[in-house]
């Protein structure tokens, strides 16, 4: 694959509760630092780091953060212990307020950042006769959580769902509240999301790229637990550039069969992308003809039991591109176009020979549709039109002569074949919203293209970033990255975008 391209999971649920009991100084809980969460490459969690972040109060008072369980204190000015916690709300991440705000009556009381979307939960004071006017639309829950604090009872629990940014809470006592006697506190708890609501693209395959045999970033990080990520985001394809020599068998099959049968029981497929490596434009259309025939033939045999899909070659479209948008013949080198095509229909030929169930697809990118065309006129019999579709070309379809606003029905109108995007990515730049600007475009393009029924996939490119490329680009267009290299990972806000739609 030409390394050039591109999600989870979890949901926090933010909660807020109170209790009031006044104790001596010499008792009071000392503020602590809020603890960052990253994730590990010995877990299989996805959670964010700092999950929730930037906690301010009006009252100027340091909130701090902790861990919501049976027996755990929840104010820094109180000793108070939690003694009844819901099993679903245990072990969430908590804020731990102050008492002594109790009384506070402003509609902007408390503010905090979330890096996901999450489930915000207030849990308000049992003795209240009225809440807050900011609590209205919250809804209100069945579910209570009980202190030592005898005088309190339980706290009431709200709920809101937010997408991730800027939460603002009102105080305990803003108008119209009556009887509540404490301040309330703040928790996250992160909650596996179901895979029917990540990114959901009808009956469509949603599948994500990786290189998990030989890219030092997939190394590090178990069989097991790719697989895992990519089970919590409902994935069920995993295309690889796969090498195969010349006998047709995986050059790293030591590495390949461990994914292969964790992928299998796990209900994902892999999509091997199969590296032209014996195509010579110095030789005839013959030759590169008879070279792809024992190559697919090869591979195929060797295979067919791993794999139902191939997807033969990457970009070579762009090796005969000279001008233009790649519309028209004209565009393409065609001396260079006949040995790419022979070498091409020569692979399919020989993997269908062998394995004739086989379904075949070969990939351009951009407006290369006359690339496309032509190999169709060759002679070249493949089942699936593969394309590849970044964020740049995304936003200057619209503007060119073409005035293209939407590549699925664009190819739909041109080929009668299934048309699967194979790679789905935002090119990097330096900016400091890439990561928004990452997931503006990928959640966007799966919902315009999720109800196509021309469409018969959509991988995104890629799961992890890669920072030992050199190139700027080629380093950064995984879904996760890495907060320290090879060893912890934090999701970026595209999986959290995706699994909130």
């Amino acid at each position: 694959m030409n390394p050039k391209k591109i999600y989870l999971l979890f949901l926090f649920a933010v909660t807020a509760i109170i209790s009031c009991k006044k104790d001596d100084s010499s008792t009071l809980v000392s503020p602590i630092k809020p603890a960052a969460v990253e994730v590990a490459t010995t877990s299989t969690t996805l959670a964010s780091a700092n999950t929730l972040t930037s906690i301010n109060v009006v009252t100027g008072k340091t909130y701090a953060t902790g861990t919501l369980t049976n027996g755990s204190t929840y104010y820094i000015d109180r000793t108070n212990k939690l003694t009844s916690v819901p099993t679903s709300l245990s072990g969430a991440t908590l804020i731990k307020t102050a008492n002594d705000d109790k009384a506070n009556t402003s509609s902007s009381f408390l503010s905090f950042k979330l890096s996901s979307s999450s489930t915000v939960y207030i849990a308000y004071d049992g003795r209240a006769t009225a809440v807050p006017a900011w609590l209205s639309g919250w809804k209100k829950l069945t579910s209570t959580i009980t202190t030592d604090d005898t005088k309190m009872g339980s706290f009431v629990l709200y709920s809101k769902t937010y997408n991730a940014g800027t939460v603002i809470l009102g105080g305990t006592m803003a108008t119209p509240a009556v009887g509540a006697q404490c301040q309330y506190i703040v928790f996250a708890k992160a909650n596996t999301v179901s895979a029917s609501a990540v990114a959901e693209t009808s009956s469509q395959i949603f599948g994500v790229n990786g290189h998990s045999l030989g890219s030092d970033p997939y190394l590090a990080v178990s069989i097991d637990q790719q697989v895992a990520l990519l089970k919590q985001m409902g994935m069920t394809y995993y295309r690889q550039d796969v090498n195969f020599k010349s006998d047709g068998t995986i050059s790293s099959l030591s590495s390949f069969i461990p994914l292969y049968n964790a992928t299998k029981a796990a209900g994902i497929s892999i999509l091997p992308m199969i590296y032209a490596t014996t195509l010579d434009l110095d030789k005839s259309e013959n030759d590169n003809y008879t070279a792809g025939r024992l190559k697919g033939s090869a591979v195929a045999s060797q295979n067919s039991q791993y794999f139902d899909y191939y997807e033969l070659g990457n970009e070579l479209d762009n090796d005969v591109i000279r001008s233009g948008n790649g519309d028209k013949s004209t565009d393409y080198n065609l001396a260079k176009f006949k040995l790419i095509a022979a070498y091409l229909k020569g692979m399919r030929d020989g993997i269908k020979s062998v394995q004739p169930t086989a379904q075949t697809m070969i990939n351009a990118s951009w407006l290369h549709f006359a690339y496309m065309q032509m190999l169709i006129d060759y002679g070249v019999k493949f089942d699936i039109v593969a394309w590849h579709w970044y964020s740049e070309m995304e936003a200057a379809a619209p503007s060119n002569s073409m005035k293209i606003t939407n590549i699925a029905t664009k190819l739909a109108s041109l080929f009668d074949k299934p048309i699967w995007f194979t790679e789905v990515g935002q090119r990097y730049s330096n900016v400091s919203n890439i990561e928004d600007l990452q997931s503006d475009f990928i959640t966007s393009f799966i919902q315009k293209v999720k109800n196509n029924p021309d469409v018969g996939a959509v991988l995104l490119y890629e799961l992890f970033d890669e920072p030992q490329k050199t190139n700027t680009l080629e380093a950064n267009y995984g879904l996760i990255k890495w907060t320290s290299k090879y060893t912890k990972w934090k999701v970026k806000a595209v999986v959290n975008d995706l699994t909130s739609n």
